[in-house]
């Protein structure tokens, strides 16, 4: 721990609830995690972070929900959401966490995400804290990624280096990125990505802060570190069974909620089952840690020479592309 640093505040700035809807298979009912706000607040508590900070899907009523049954645990808690943005051009799409944020800035948020200009051009004005969330989740290909990143990196205050669910270089490498490309982003923030309680706090994110705004208020300064590490493949594959389990036992257990589409969650869930018990999550996992180490490795990122000189690409395109609107 650097020096000056035994006072400082944590907060494990990335983690799911039961508010987390899972975006691909939403036409069966099933949820991102199964994690309820209070079993999160108390995961979070248990691993010594000073504030809980919620950053479900595209939502914040794990955070409200949360705070209408706890209101004396308001000076703990951030309220954030991970808001999922495409990229012009394509179906890739980016995850930017936001912190800090209230009904309205969320009600804002949700009408700008369809456009990343339109965001980061509110989220900047709005002065709010936002952070690139694990950048190599993104993409298909290093070339990929090298041409988005070094377009967006500048925009971003704060960049993602440590997630718990994401391969182990993904730290050094979103490191690298950052100094090479002179992008000036600030803050480097850990976050567990934690959608089970045993999860939360894996990752976290250290800065001064005797309350949660002077809290946000360092990481934006830059005056912040990061904690925590990557868990590994085993634990992420685990993970992911587990909440597949979790799944179908929201469905088909004792305490399974009455739901006027549940027909329809019964025929999703048995149509996936055979994908399931031949190892099809299994497979897509690995496949998608693997990709990400792939990028991460092979991209290059701490070479100063390859990174500027995508940038320089950049600028020099814009400005032909500038010059052809003119004329």
């Amino acid at each position: 721990m650097r020096r000056g640093m035994q006072d400082w505040k944590r907060a494990d700035m990335h983690l799911h609830t039961i508010r987390s809807g899972w975006r691909r298979l939403r036409w069966i009912g099933a949820h991102d995690s199964y994690m309820t706000p209070e079993a999160a607040f108390a995961a979070a508590c248990r691993r010594g972070m000073d504030y809980v900070c919620f950053t479900d899907h595209d939502s914040i009523d794990g955070a409200l929900e949360f705070l209408s049954r706890n209101p004396a645990e308001e000076a703990r808690v951030i309220v954030g959401e991970e808001i999922e943005v495409r990229l012009p051009g394509g179906g890739r799409w980016l995850h930017i966490g936001v912190y800090g944020i209230d009904e309205r800035i969320h009600a804002d948020l949700s009408r700008a995400r369809k456009d990343l200009s339109d965001t980061l051009d509110y989220l900047s004005a709005a002065k709010l804290l936002f952070a690139l969330n694990h950048p190599f989740q993104s993409f298909r290909s290093i070339r990929g990624a090298r041409r988005d990143l070094t377009a967006i990196l500048p925009r971003f205050p704060a960049v993602e280096s440590v997630n718990s669910s994401s391969p182990r270089v993904h730290q050094r490498m979103v490191e690298a990125l950052v100094r090479t490309s002179h992008s000036g982003c600030r803050a480097l923030l850990g976050g567990s990505d934690a959608h089970l309680p045993e999860r939360v706090g894996a990752a976290y994110t250290l800065a001064p802060g005797s309350t949660k705004e002077e809290f946000l208020s360092a990481i934006r300064r830059g005056e912040c570190a990061v904690g925590g590490d990557a868990l590994g493949l085993p634990a992420l594959i685990s993970d992911v069974y587990r909440i597949i389990f979790q799944y179908y036992g929201s469905l088909y257990g004792p305490s399974a909620a009455p739901d006027r589409r549940r027909l329809e969650h019964y025929l999703g869930s048995i149509l996936l089952l055979p994908g399931v018990v031949l190892g099809v999550p299994l497979f897509l996992t690995t496949l998608h840690v693997a990709r990400q180490e792939w990028i991460a490795r092979m991209g290059s990122w701490d070479s100063e020479e390859e990174v500027t000189g995508e940038l320089r690409h950049r600028r020099a395109h814009a400005r032909i592309h500038a010059g052809r609107n003119r004329g």
